[in-house]
């Protein structure tokens, strides 16, 4: 946001003072300007807790949106916004001893103070990172550390340029590229991590991905501290035939010998655990001979979640998407979620408790394992902790899940839940869209033909199939999916004889309930395509660090979010059948708390329209477009309103 060089302070209706700026028009003799000339908002914002005032308006052009966010606010902080109509500036006017906008602000404002959620403090605390090191931000603040290199992605080699904060050879500068990144992760990770201060207190820790070096060092100083630190960590791999010096080694029996090769996330993990240095042998042998505890036996150990206690009584829970990694904290979207409840510690250490002991993920008659049969399974155990629910959760409440479960019944629940909706329903799915969720997005309250047998084959479709068209649905995913996978997984549903059941992203994004974008930067600079005017446009780098997962790597879904009673489901499981019956997962179900679903709401809000203004311009440069206007020129007509509104 720029600051205004100069404000002036003007009345409301109701007498309060506003920031107002310069160029705002007063109504004239009682009517306010036509309709007619309707650019846009100007949007003002004073700090209340601070004193500061700032237009909302880069470079005075007006905001031509129906609902805009402000992610430059402080925590903990009040805010007054005021809201105005913005025309042309008339050529004439007795306004022109100013120095002459081009667009005008009129009329009485509208006021709204807003005060900011303290996550430092509250009982929920939500951090965000930045999710979206492709922007023009990123390339104008760090552009000059870009690099190139060519890539072999998914079989299709390209050329690729990227911003690795981790390789800017200025120390200040890469410190202020990861700070900017990681946008509070990264630090609330590292005081959570802290608040164990001596012998008195425990972590309890689940991780799936563990090589960042500075959350490693977190916990191997807590155990300098004389923190009890324990971590179960994903280990996972194969038997493969043994070689020495490019020769298969037989056994005295002429048979290949074999040896167990660990997956890339075990041997990386196990790299960074045995990197960490001690100045006390002591130590050191905590380290590394009581610290960690392997986790074999599920499909993937999936969780990453952190239990704090002190003097062996739970206090809070850090949860959420984000894996110990550099990727995931500077690169591709991720919430970190802390839960400060002793309840909800207590459910997350009696489950941690279970994993310890490494029992396999699912009973013998659904895995073929040989693992000793008198181990009670993990789904079994899960189902004990918490059952399938059946319908709503209680208002004002949190409730804890956690895989592998027996059946994919609580997949079938989240559904339901998408399915109950009345108001909105928004989504982010890192790798796809599960097939119970595919069919609430694939309805919007008038049933196609194609679909009305799969709503008789199926009685819960037919539960789930409630919404009408005044209901609106965000989804945000990592990519755009591709239409030959849609067309092989199609093709496989209809050998199994449920073709007529099979839905997807090429269904569901047809219905004008559906609002759906994924990931991407900017294609190209407008100065590099024909008949394009050129712009300020910056090209847009990615940090490189992300090898599988570029964009959005969050698992959470809002229902009405923005009504009294909203329901947030987060956590680590990517809404599969996976992630529901195979994997180590854990979500949060929160019923109610609107201090939650608002800090959701406004993070989904702020990367759906990154990237969805990405997705739509690279669409129009890939048509060959040849529109003389650069990506944020103001629109001076009313056709930037439409269809959203309709002034009769």
């Amino acid at each position: 946001s720029a600051m205004l060089s100069g404000l002036t302070v003007a009345e409301d209706a109701n007498g309060a003072d506003i920031a107002a700026s310069e160029s705002s028009l007063p109504e004239k003799n009682g009517q306010s300007p036509s309709l007619d000339v309707f650019v846009g908002f100007a949007i003002d914002r004073r700090d209340i807790s601070g004193g500061k005032s700032a237009s909302l308006n880069f470079d005075g052009r007006p905001i031509q949106k129906f609902h805009y966010g402000d992610y430059t606010v402080e925590p903990g902080h009040q805010y007054e916004y005021s809201v105005r109509r913005m025309i042309k500036a008339p050529s004439r006017s007795r306004y022109s001893f100013f120095s002459r906008p081009k667009y005008v602000a009129v009329g009485s404002p509208l006021v709204v103070t807003v005060t900011t959620e303290d996550p430092s403090t509250s009982k929920h605390g939500v951090y965000f990172n930045r999710g979206a090191a492709g922007s023009q931000a990123y390339a104008e603040k760090f552009g000059e550390f870009r690099k190139w290199h060519r890539v072999n992605k998914y079989g299709t080699p390209h050329w690729t340029s990227t911003i690795n904060p981790l390789t800017i050879p200025d120390p200040a500068k890469k410190k202020e590229a990861c700070a900017w990144l990681s946008r509070g992760l990264e630090e609330a990770l590292l005081e959570f991590i802290s608040q164990a201060k001596d012998s008195s207190w425990q972590l309890r820790v689940t991780a799936y991905e563990f090589t960042h070096k500075e959350v490693i060092h977190a916990f191997a100083a807590a155990v300098e501290r004389g923190v009890d630190v324990k971590i179960i960590h994903h280990v996972k791999g194969s038997h493969r035939p043994k070689t020495r010096y490019n020769d298969v080694v037989k056994d005295k029996d002429g048979k290949v010998a074999k040896e167990w090769v660990p997956d890339k996330t075990t041997s990386d993990t196990q790299r960074a655990i045995d990197a960490v240095g001690f100045q006390s042998l002591d130590h050191a042998r905590i380290w590394h001979h009581d610290t960690f505890i392997e986790r074999h036996t599920s499909s993937i150990m999936h969780n990453k979640f952190i239990i704090l206690l002190r003097d062996g009584t739970p206090v809070e829970v850090w949860t959420g998407s984000t894996n110990f990694t550099e990727s995931a904290i500077y690169g591709q979207s991720n919430v970190g979620h802390i839960v400060r409840d002793e309840g909800i510690a207590q459910q997350y250490l009696t489950y941690w408790n279970k994993l310890a002991l490494d029992p396999p993920g699912r009973s013998k008659r659904h895995s073929g394992s040989s693992h000793d049969e008198d181990a009670v399974p993990m789904d079994e155990i899960n189902e004990q902790l918490q059952p399938d629910p059946a319908g709503a959760q209680p208002h004002d409440s949190i409730t804890v899940f956690f895989s592998p479960r027996k059946t994919s019944d609580l997949l079938d629940w989240y559904a339901d839940r998408m399915g109950d909706a009345t108001d909105s329903v928004h989504f982010t799915a890192a790798f796809g869209v599960s097939q119970p969720l595919a069919h609430v997005l694939n309805h919007d309250g008038k049933p196609s033909p194609s679909h009305e047998v799969g709503v008789r084959r199926s009685p819960r479709i037919a539960r789930r199939i409630k919404t009408d068209d005044k209901l609106l649905r965000y989804i945000l995913l990592d990519s755009q999916p591709s239409e030959h996978s849609s067309e092989k997984s199609r093709a496989s549903a209809e050998k199994k004889g449920k073709g007529n059941d099979y839905c997807d992203y090429f269904d569901f994004k047809k219905l004008n309930s559906n609002r759906i974008a994924y990931g991407a930067v900017l294609s190209g600079r407008n100065e590099e395509v024909k008949n394009v005017a050129p712009s300020s446009e910056h090209s847009e780098s990615l940090t490189g660090l992300s090898t599988f997962v570029d964009f959005v790597h969050t698992k959470f879904m809002m229902i009405d979010a923005l009504t009294v009673n909203p329901t947030i489901i987060t956590g680590s499981a990517n809404f599969s059948i996976a992630s529901t019956e195979q994997n180590d997962e854990n979500m949060l179900v929160i019923e109610g708390d609107t201090a939650v679903a608002d800090v959701y709401f406004t993070e989904f809000m702020r990367l759906f329209d990154h990237f969805y203004s990405r997705d739509k311009r690279n669409e129009s440069l890939g048509k060959g477009s040849k529109s003389p206007r650069a990506w944020i020129d103001v629109v001076e007509d009313d056709s930037w309103m439409k269809p959203f509104f309709d002034p009769s």
